[in-house]
């Protein structure tokens, strides 16, 4: 059994949620778990945050892993990673305008 199974098992449930929110903090990394929906989520951790959709990294508008040391940073797009920053950039361009020509559209 490992150490989130034995937290888990924990039958009081005060000790229980303190010890999980210390585990994830500590153990994990996790500062904050955002949700704002069902179809996007936005993970901080304690170096990053990490941008999601349908639970594939996905960011039009930064990184969708984005460090706090700029030179780590990831680009991906509908859960495809991009190598340079340049080559996500033209992606995301092209995603904009059309989104943007949608709602001049409405």
């Amino acid at each position: 059994m490992d150490n989130f199974d034995k937290i888990n098992s924990l039958k009081n449930s005060k000790e229980k949620n303190k010890k999980l929110i210390d585990f994830y903090i500590n153990v994990v990394k996790v500062n904050e778990w955002l949700i704002s929906n069902s179809t996007n989520s936005i993970i901080v951790f304690k170096d990053r945050k990490e941008y999601k959709k349908f639970n594939k990294y996905h960011r039009l508008n930064g990184p969708a892993i984005d460090f706090d040391d700029i030179e780590k940073d990831k680009y991906y797009y509908r859960g495809v990673f991009y190598e340079t920053k340049e080559e996500w950039e033209k992606i995301s361009k092209k995603e904009l305008r059309k989104i943007k020509l949608k709602k001049l559209n409405k």
